[in-house]
């Protein structure tokens, strides 16, 4: 699970931190926790799917938590979102952004039990996932959600529907998460497609579904056509892809 604590004050994240690991321990689930002192460096750069779970203080320096968990949701419809405050007459601030549950500090074991309990974080995704390295943290991405991979100003990328991931590490690598799955492949120096998001392809280029057109190499353009019949195969057979 990958947490982020959203609170401007060191001593209530430590608590927090503190709390989490009892948790992790006591549950036999390994917890990822960053920390950040304000909204906006929760925001700057989101990317969704990058946390399952985000603790929200809605007191922060010069910021209102309720404002940013509304940025936060406009960014990420999934994610699981708790408040931290001080009082629960402020409780019902969480409605208005779908929290899953608020924290009346001091926080306790058995406040975040409950407040965890109420998200729907599942424990083994049953779409596989790659794993990369973003902004020196590590995210699990669906395959479903990858529309295709590139190496752009020097960088590798993942490429979303709604949203790049830059990934630390070489293309070459990347590269060889994706081909171990038969739904991606190389079409050209530097560009690996998922073959299921495909629309059309020509002798020297694809159209993805989302209108977006790649380059293919005219020498593995039959390569490319032959493994897309394979997978429409297997997959009117029910086999995995």
């Amino acid at each position: 699970m990958n947490a982020a604590i959203v609170d401007d004050m060191a001593d209530e994240c430590e608590i927090l931190r503190g709390l989490l690991k009892q948790y992790e321990e006591t549950q036999k689930q390994t917890i990822h926790i960053t920390e950040f002192h304000s909204g906006r460096e929760l925001l700057a750069d989101y990317i969704p799917g990058s946390y399952d779970v985000v603790f929200m203080d809605i007191f922060l320096n010069n910021e209102n938590g309720v404002d940013c968990a509304l940025k936060l949701r406009q960014l990420d419809e999934q994610i699981n979102l708790i408040f931290l405050t001080t009082s629960s007459e402020f409780g019902v601030k969480s409605y208005d952004v779908r929290a899953a549950d608020y924290i009346v500090k001091p926080a306790t074991p058995e406040k975040l039990s409950r407040a965890l309990n109420y998200c729907k974080i599942t424990g083994e995704p049953s779409d596989p996932t790659v794993t990369v390295t973003t902004k020196n943290q590590p995210l699990a991405i669906a395959l479903s959600r990858i529309l295709y991979a590139d190496y752009q100003n020097r960088c590798a990328c993942v490429h979303l529907e709604d949203c790049l991931v830059p990934v630390s590490g070489s293309f070459t690598e990347l590269s060889e998460q994706l081909t171990a799955y038969p739904r991606f492949m190389s079409c050209f120096k530097g560009i690996v497609v998922n073959l299921t998001e495909v629309r059309e392809l020509g002798d020297d280029f694809l159209i993805l579904k989302n209108g977006e057109r790649l380059p293919v190499s005219r020498r593995l353009q039959r390569q490319v056509q032959g493994q897309r019949l394979r997978l429409s195969a297997g997959s009117l057979r029910g086999e995995g892809i």
